[in-house]
């Protein structure tokens, strides 16, 4: 087919580039890393118009910043904010006020409140750029999700129901196969039915996010 008739994978403009699932910014360069590994080869990519590329960039780093400030990422997450999140973030103040201004104290650890809705807005694209990638088709419908690694920034009596949610989780893709071949950065599972498909999200390991689709397409 001829790349005039290649579509975004988000809306129906004609794609001008890819987008990677998820953001390469996520994926640290082989000099940050103490091991040396290239952990930026074969990344997943989609077909993506201009307006769902490179104009949403700053959502792409919020959502970066929010995952490197858990504390059970691994180390190459850890290395990835040492050694790049944080040199950017000097540069750019207006991104360390923005988290001062919602800090919070909780069972005496300084933490933040998470701008939900800006993460609501990056999960969709996420959401449906990895079924794209995944299936190689379009997704139409809405996409809920469940933000497991939330429950290790705040702790309130709805993300304390949220833990038991995440147990039964563990149990349904226990034994599903796992997906990505950079697993330190980004890994997924996927779960189908007949009514739904679930995906499974793994990001630095222990920061998880479930996906679903509630109605097969």
């Amino acid at each position: 087919m001829s790349s005039a008739y290649i579509k975004c994978y988000m809306c129906d403009a004609k794609a001008v580039g890819k987008e990677h699932v998820p953001p390469r910014c996520l994926f640290p360069k082989r000099r940050d890393l103490a091991s040396g590994e290239d952990l930026r080869k074969e990344l997943l990519t989609v077909p993506s118009c201009n307006l769902h590329n490179s104009e949403k960039s700053g959502d792409d780093e919020y959502f970066l910043n929010v995952l490197t400030s858990i504390v059970g990422i691994n180390e190459v997450g850890r290395q990835h904010y040492n050694k790049q999140i944080r040199r950017r973030n000097s540069k750019n103040p207006s991104i360390i006020r923005r988290f001062a201004d919602r800090s919070i104290e909780i069972n005496g650890q300084l933490a933040f409140e998470v701008e939900i809705e800006r993460l609501d807005v990056f999960i969709e694209h996420l959401a449906c750029a990895l079924y794209m990638a995944h299936f190689k088709s379009k997704w139409h419908g809405d996409v809920e999700w469940l933000p497991e690694f939330l429950v290790q920034i705040q702790s309130t009596h709805e993300e304390q129901e949220e833990i038991k949610i995440v147990k039964g989780i563990d149990s349904e893709f226990n034994k599903i196969a796992l997906h990505g071949m950079n697993k330190e950065v980004f890994m997924y599972q996927v779960a189908e039915s007949d009514k739904l498909i679930k995906m499974r999200l793994y990001f630095y390991d222990n920061c998880k996010i479930l996906l679903i689709f509630p109605n097969k397409i």
